[in-house]
């Protein structure tokens, strides 16, 4: 919006009269300004409401129907929908492979230079995207008169309130789903894009494997917050509106395009659930259709809605009985359930001020989802007795008896502190109790931050962390009672610490969920602190410990947009930290910590390249740590580990070679730290762990005996490790995971005797955890390797149901590809699995059930592989298209995998990628 308009916007909002002393101060001594405006506010006062009521009738425009015609590989089938400015027609693609999509145009008559930007902009908003729940953009151009296309992945599915409503799901599952779109809509977010036009019909809901999953379409008006979309100029007009006016943010209501952001879409969002919990959104559509463009404009901005318990019980009966019964609830129930977390939740999204609403669109479904666990929820105000309350509601059978929430933090340690709040009749001795419970609180917190702090560390050399069970246990309760407000900052700084190292512990046992809940505790005391201090560096540096945390059991969980958000967090209190304290020590550990795990998160996206110079970026600083810290264990630790990760990305570009020096060195490294502190068990598991990633160079490059030795030595161990702490499931997952390596040697060398009661028992185990832990994405990864062993075992000894293994693996790997937890080792063993229930159809006479089973390896590695050495993707997608007949497509990626002097592990590749076994 250019000067003009913008005085002009705010000056019509002015009483007339008001209006000259507002032109004076805005336009100061520019007359020729004022005057442009003068005539603008002329122009308006003589038009009136001329245009909101038309006195002539103008006929319709025909409505444009390509259906039929032929856009490059492209066949028109149908038109499904119809926007602002373009029209979506369903196509078929022809080449390289058959499929559906959606094809969307600009529409006739509406080839306007503003219109035309706005399109290019949501063709490259589209394509900055890649999340399952977005719906992905698959080529672009322009027809044969000039008129831009793009063509995305068709979606056959319904608007999610239609879904939820036909489907009659409950509060739960709506709640649920609700969650999944703004975990979505965060991916959006963190790509630079904001919707701006987020509405039931720009949401679709389908059936994927028996789960209801959403899609996110038509970013038709998407916003960029990073950088250009296009080089033509995208302009909204001041008059105009972007948006649809029931789920407008009331600053797209404002006209004033610099003040959207990502809160505008946690404000559509807010709407969303609101008419998914009522039935209706907040502001009936067909009035604010009715009301003109400037009543529309104050209702958004000035009018509060009611709260969605409010709004159900003005229903009347036959309406509250419809709206129940989609809900699967009774009418009499429906508004208590909707009354507390859930108005909160809602009415926070709907504020005027974004300020208050969430901060983004994952801490709006991490509320959601409190609720569904029954736990508190940050939108509203978190007392002492509301905290209470949801404790006891997730802990009925613990607290049915009690008859109150006392917590002891160790045993004959804390002192119960009724006497400090019970009815006395003397003031004075009240006060002396409350005194002399305070000193027994801060005695007990003081103890328990020793047996977390200085004996955990002790425990855990001796890999006996175990013990503190039940005191974490005890802690994570009676800080749970707490409101951080109210407490002094002696107690919020040793509760933040305690906390941490609570979830620490947790995070040791593989436990994650309850890891994320002390860590999000720690934050909340630590933020609280920052806040009341915002120059004191220790507060700084206890908050960016618990954004830290936070981001790393988000990524250990696979939820990658999460671990981004928290984790640039980190970096960024870490360059805080720099500019307010210097080059110190501290503040120059926790930047280049914060440097490290952005780069570690760039190759789990496979950003080979930038990950690597992060990376190396980061040797150079800790380099010079060390020289000025030579007996920092840690830092010479870090050294190890950044050769750690520099392997890995020389493995995944296909540098074996370079892999295996990198290998060299981290157990170069580690063995002199164990030297050093021989009773350290943290540098044994990191000695295994070098070993592990050693044998698996060794293996790429056909050097089987050298690999599998290191994989015993690494096993061994590792069940060393395990038997001193077997509730360290951190341990027990590393264990599992080079047997299974172990194990797909010892089946590849023709060993099935030995392979099949250890295939057996590590099944078993690895069961038992995914029950403890359900979200560890590597408990299940690891579990459809087995599967996947098991099917080729059952295929090479001719026994039964060998197919039915595979397909068990294939299951658990899809699970994770769906929700978009899946790692390079997850997509090989999907892979392989795939291509042997392929190879098992084909020997049973079922060639079109193979021959689909391998193009959907194709489907699935084909894209990523296009741009990357890792051998997990190219082996198999070689395999897939020789399997099915494609040997051209084949060639470059076994060219690529004999350059790299890759070998082959499964005797079933090698005639396919040419190689020996």
């Amino acid at each position: 919006m250019n000067r003009d308009a913008e005085i002009f916007a705010e000056a019509i909002e002015l009483p007339a009269a008001e209006r000259p002393a507002f032109l004076a101060r805005a336009c100061g001594d520019d007359s020729a300004l004022r005057e442009r405006v003068e005539l603008l506010l002329s122009g308006f006062a003589a038009a009136g409401r001329f245009l909101e009521n038309s006195p002539v009738e103008r006929p319709s425009a025909p409505a444009e129907d390509m259906a039929g015609g032929v856009i490059g590989r492209y066949t028109l089938v149908r038109k499904i929908g119809e926007g602002g400015c373009g029209v979506v027609y369903l196509a078929e693609q022809h080449e390289p492979v058959r499929r559906q999509v959606a094809l969307k145009v600009i529409k006739l008559g509406m080839d306007t230079r503003n219109v035309i930007a706005r399109f290019e902009a949501e063709r490259q908003a589209l394509a900055l995207m890649d999340h399952p729940d977005i719906a992905r953009v698959f080529d672009a151009g322009a027809t044969e008169t000039g008129r831009p296309f793009f063509v995305m992945e068709f979606v056959d599915g319904v608007p999610i309130t239609k879904f939820c409503d036909t489907n009659s799901l409950n509060m739960a599952a709506r709640l649920e789903l609700f969650a999944r779109v703004c975990v979505a809509l965060q991916h959006a977010h963190q790509k630079g894009i904001i919707h701006r036009d987020l509405k039931p019909s720009n949401i679709l809901v389908a059936l994927r494997d028996g789960t209801p999953a959403p899609k996110i379409i038509d970013f038709g008006i998407a916003k960029a917050t990073q950088g250009r979309l296009t080089e033509q100029t995208l302009v909204t007009g001041f008059d105009q509106f972007i948006g649809t006016p029931a789920y407008m943010s009331p600053e797209q209501a404002e006209l004033r395009e610099l003040d959207i952001d990502t809160r505008s879409d946690v404000y559509s969002l807010g709407v969303l659930l609101y008419e998914l919990l009522t039935g209706r959104p907040p502001y009936d559509p067909k009035s604010l259709v009715r009301a003109g463009v400037e009543e529309i404009r104050r209702i958004i901005r000035e009018v509060e809605p009611p709260r969605p318990s409010t709004r159900i019980s003005t229903l009347g009966d036959a309406d509250l009985a419809t709206v129940a019964r989609l809900r699967g609830s009774a009418p009499m129930q429906l508004r208590s359930v909707l009354r507390g977390d859930l108005d909160w939740i809602v009415m926070r999204c709907l504020e005027k001020d974004r300020a208050r609403r969430y901060d983004t669109a994952v801490a709006l479904a991490d509320d959601v989802r409190r609720h569904l666990r029954q736990e508190p929820v940050v939108a509203r105000p978190p007392d002492t007795l509301y905290r209470v309350q949801r404790f006891i509601a997730r802990n009925r059978l613990v607290c049915a008896s009690a008859a109150a929430v006392v917590t002891a933090l160790v045993t004959g340690t804390i002192v119960s502190v009724r006497q400090a709040i019970r009815a006395t009749r003397a003031e004075h001795i009240a006060q002396a109790q409350r005194t002399e419970a305070q000193r027994q609180r801060e005695q007990a917190e003081a103890l328990l931050t020793f047996m977390l702090g200085d004996f955990r560390a002790e425990l855990k050399k001796l890999g006996q962390l175990n013990l503190l069970d039940a005191v974490g246990a005890q802690a994570m309760a009676y800080f749970a009672a707490l409101d951080p407000q109210k407490l002094t900052d002696t107690a919020l700084t040793r509760q933040a610490k305690a906390l941490t190292q609570i979830g620490e512990t947790r995070i040791e046992q593989a436990r994650y969920a309850e890891a994320s809940a002390a860590f999000a505790t720690a934050y909340d005391r630590a933020a609280a602190l920052a806040a009341r201090y915002p120059k004191n560096g220790d507060m700084l540096f206890e908050r960016a410990q618990a954004e830290y945390w936070i981001g790393f059991v988000a990524r250990r969980r696979g939820d990658l947009a999460l671990a981004s958000e928290w984790l640039t967090r980190y970096r960024d209190s870490g360059a805080a930290l720099v500019a307010l304290e210097g080059k110190t020590f501290r503040a120059q550990r926790e930047l280049t910590s914060g440097q490290h795990n952005l780069a570690v998160l760039e190759l789990d996206r496979r950003n080979l390249a930038a990950a690597q110079t992060g990376f190396l970026a980061e040797k150079v600083s800790v380099t010079e740590m060390v020289a000025a810290n030579p007996n920092d264990t840690t830092l010479r630790y870090r050294l190890a580990d950044i050769a750690s990760w520099l392997g890995r990305v020389a493995e995944a570009d296909g540098r074996y070679a370079d892999a295996i020096e990198h290998c060299r060195e981290i157990s170069s490294r580690i063995e002199e730290l164990i030297a050093r502190e021989p009773e350290v068990a943290r540098w044994k598991f990191r000695l295994a762990d070098s070993h592990f990633f050693t044998a698996g160079a060794l293996v790429a490059l056909g050097r089987r005996g050298e690999g599998a030795a290191l994989l015993a030595q690494a096993e061994t161990a590792l069940l060393t490790l395990v038997e001193q702490d077997p509730k360290n499931q951190s341990w027990q997952r590393a264990a599992l995971n080079v047997r299974v390596h172990r194990l797909a040697l010892l089946l590849a060398g023709g060993e099935t005797a030995t392979v099949a009661p250890m295939l057996a028992d590590t099944r078993a185990k690895l069961e038992a955890l995914i029950a403890a832990e359900p979200n560890e994405r590597i408990f299940t990864s690891r579990l459809a390797a087995v599967w996947m062993l098991e099917g080729r075992l059952r295929h090479a000894t001719a026994g039964v149901d060998a197919l039915t293994a595979a397909e068990r693996a294939i299951a658990l790997s899809e699970q994770l590809i769906t929700e978009n937890r899946e790692d390079n080792w997850t997509l090989w063993e999907f892979a392989q699995a795939s291509l042997l229930a392929g190879r098992i159809e084909q020997a049973r006479n079922q060639p079109d059930a193979a021959r689909r089973r391998w193009e959907r390896v194709i489907a699935v590695l084909g894209p990523r592989a296009t741009n990357s050495n890792e051998w997990r993707f190219l082996d198999p997608l070689a395999q897939a298209y020789m399997l099915t007949g494609q040997t051209e497509q084949a060639r470059p990626f076994i060219e690529r995998l004999q350059r790299f002097g890759y070998r082959p592990i499964d005797p079933l590749a090698a005639p396919l990628l040419g190689a020996a076994p």
